[in-house]
């Protein structure tokens, strides 16, 4: 039987309307409206080109915002679900929409570098405020609505006077982008989250710095302030949620639990619990006051993105990357754990078989598509891909896992952890044959060359590692990136090394340097290449790429060749036929298949993940790719 990858679209964030009656969700593409008492859909607005970023409510809920990747913000009647306006003038995707306290204006973010300040009546363009340098990433604005702080990837903090749109002060500090900027109940304090692992608090009126907050031992991702303001709430990927005296500028206690990055910090209204989300896939409840874990949410099929009480606190709003709102009844009893598994296959007949337990973070299939390797934080699950069986559960990694990767003939297995190392198994027999230190901070990204002699490793410590496969001997360390490498690939040829990193940027790197470092025995120049040993899919290139790629492959015997390319709900988006083709390799522009990033009807597709399918004769492969505008 067939077996089509069913993926999930990322919901990326949520908002409460201020009566609590409605929630409102970014899915895909689209904005969700639904009863907040019953968690049943109550419209679905559509519209957006693009993922929906960010959405809020206007303060007396009868107006909902939304950004989008496709640089727009619409405006929508919360109660109908009718489009009111489109406000367009940004050129970079909204990361932030904020209202005034009043509900006038409208405060937008953007990758353009740029705050716009919008007339909410008449949708009109009121002020652009430039300054930052490289992309908004949050916006606040203050009670009074006088001030507009601004938390930017430049690193800066600024705070904005919003009637004239003049710049009052620019807080500089952080050596690292500001993720997260919160402003105190009464206004007087600023707080902001940055990647340099340091939480910084400033006199909102002043801008000058107050206390720099030092113990994370990573990004900070979210930072929430008590509703008393007495009680500073951050959350960082070094897996801690910690609890500060915002009036002394104190750390109070370390909340620890989650096995993975916390991205989302929210109390609730009485301040009594706090609720973070993670990566791990759970939801963490916490009593504020003693400082203790109350109860853990499980059961999401991806990172938990984002979290919101309603404001009377009787329900918690979740949202994750499998596509779904969770609401939570705060006032029933809520089970101390649940069961968390993960990763849905669907098939053609709709049934579904569930495959590894615990936080899964990626997937890998064999060469030959007989394996699937499944990355977990309990340790790298493997099954038969022909029949769905467990074949093992492969454990020695402290921390959990967070990629995997065959290499090319799929006689080695490598995988990445949260505990700094890789590690280097022999798939058939299941043994560990390596353990490769060096790396400083989590292991995020492993590649094989095409060859499969050299393995690449991308890690939170801002480095590129190449390593020989065979002795697992260190060959050379690349660095040039500001921030986590979070994706590494070769190119067929193995003459490059593309790397991403979350400082938004990616770099190429030639090879040709590391050949003799990284093979010193010279092999003989053959005439004429051998024929590969299996059919197989390679990574795609460039990727992450815009606006189109290569899709390389290697066949084994002749055989009909077809690759389709499916989105994230797993819907086909386009058929590439290839005709009959002999076996040998087709890895270069010249030979690989082609995507010029349309759908069926020429049309361009949003930017996101995709998955291409090989499908060569009986042999079927499936690799992803990202689309980035």
């Amino acid at each position: 039987m067939k077996k089509t990858l069913l993926l999930n679209i990322i919901l990326l964030s949520v908002a409460f309307s201020p009566d609590g009656g409605t929630l409102a969700g970014g899915i895909g593409d689209r904005t969700r409206l639904q009863e907040a008492n019953r968690g049943q859909p109550r419209a679905t607005l559509a519209g957006h080109r693009d993922w929906v970023v960010s959405v809020a409510f206007s303060p007396d809920g009868e107006i909902l915002a939304s950004g989008s990747d496709d640089n727009e913000i619409r405006l929508w009647n919360a109660t109908t679900g009718q489009l009111k306006a489109t406000l367009k003038g940004h050129w970079g995707s909204i990361r932030s929409v904020a209202f005034s306290p009043d509900g006038t204006t409208l405060a937008s973010g953007s990758d353009d570098r740029t705050i716009r300040l919008w007339e909410v009546d008449s949708g009109q363009l009121k002020a652009t405020l430039e300054g930052h340098t490289r992309s908004v990433r949050s916006v606040a604005f203050s009670p009074d609505g006088n001030t507009l702080a601004s938390g930017s990837q430049d690193s800066t903090v600024r705070l904005w006077e919003v009637g004239s749109g003049q710049l009052k002060a620019t807080l500089e500090g952080h050596t690292r982008p500001v993720y997260s900027v919160a402003l105190s109940p009464d206004g007087s304090v600023l707080a902001s989250g940055s990647s340099d692992k340091t939480i910084r608090l400033w006199d909102a009126d002043s801008g000058q710095l107050k206390a720099t907050l030092e113990g994370h031992t990573s990004y900070v991702y979210s930072v929430a302030f008590s509703p008393d303001g007495n009680t500073l709430a951050s959350g960082s990927l070094d897996e801690t949620i910690r609890l500060w005296d915002a009036v002394r500028a104190q750390s109070q206690v370390i909340l620890e639990g989650h096995e993975s990055g916390v991205h989302a910090v929210v109390f609730s209204s009485d301040g009594a619990t706090l609720a973070s989300g993670s990566s791990d896939q759970t939801i963490r409840l916490w009593d504020v006051a003693l400082a203790r874990h109350q109860a853990t949410l499980g059961g999401f099929g991806g990172h938990v993105t984002s979290l919101a009480f309603s404001p009377e606190s009787q329900t918690l709003a979740n949202g994750s990357q499998d596509c779904t709102v969770i609401l939570w009844d705060m006032s029933a009893a809520v089970p101390d754990s649940m069961d968390q598994d993960y990763t849905r296959w669907g098939l053609p007949d709709g049934a579904q078989v569930r495959l590894g337990k615990g936080s899964i973070s990626e997937l890998a299939y064999s060469p030959d598509g007989s394996q699937l390797a499944v990355a977990s934080s309990i340790g790298i699950w493997l099954y038969n891909a022909l029949t769905d069986a467990e074949v093992a559960l492969l454990t020695g990694h402290t921390a959990p896992v967070t990629t995997v990767a065959f290499s090319s003939d799929g006689s080695l297995l490598a995988s990445g952890s949260s505990d700094r190392m890789i590690r280097l198994w022999d798939p058939a027999s299941r043994h560990l044959k390596a353990i490769l230190k060096g790396h400083t901070g989590a292991v995020s990204a492993v590649a094989f060359s095409p060859d499969g002699n050299t393995l690449a490793s991308g890690s939170d410590d801002e480095t590129i590692r190449l390593w020989d496969a065979g002795s697992g001997q260190l060959k050379a360390t690349l660095e040039g990136h500001t921030g986590s490498v979070n994706l590494v690939a070769f190119s067929p040829d193995g003459s490059r090394l593309a790397s991403r990193s979350r400082d938004g940027t990616t770099l190429l790197w030639d090879m040709l340097p590391y050949v003799t470092l990284l093979n010193p025995a010279p092999k003989a120049i053959q005439a004429s290449p051998p024929l590969p040993t299996q059919t197989a899919l390679l990574a795609n290139f460039p990727n992450p790429f815009n606006p189109d790629t290569w899709l390389p492959f290697q066949l084994h015997a002749p055989a009909p060749v077809r690759l389709n390319i499916y989105d994230v709900r797993g819907a086909l988006i386009r058929e590439i036929d290839l005709g009959y083709r002999e076996a040998g390799q087709y890895l270069t522009s010249t030979s690989a298949a082609y995507w010029d990033g349309r759908d069926q009807h020429g049309q361009r597709v949003a930017s996101g993940v995709y998955l291409y399918r090989l499908q060569a004769g009986p042999v079927a492969h499936v690799r992803k790719m990202i689309l980035i505008k």
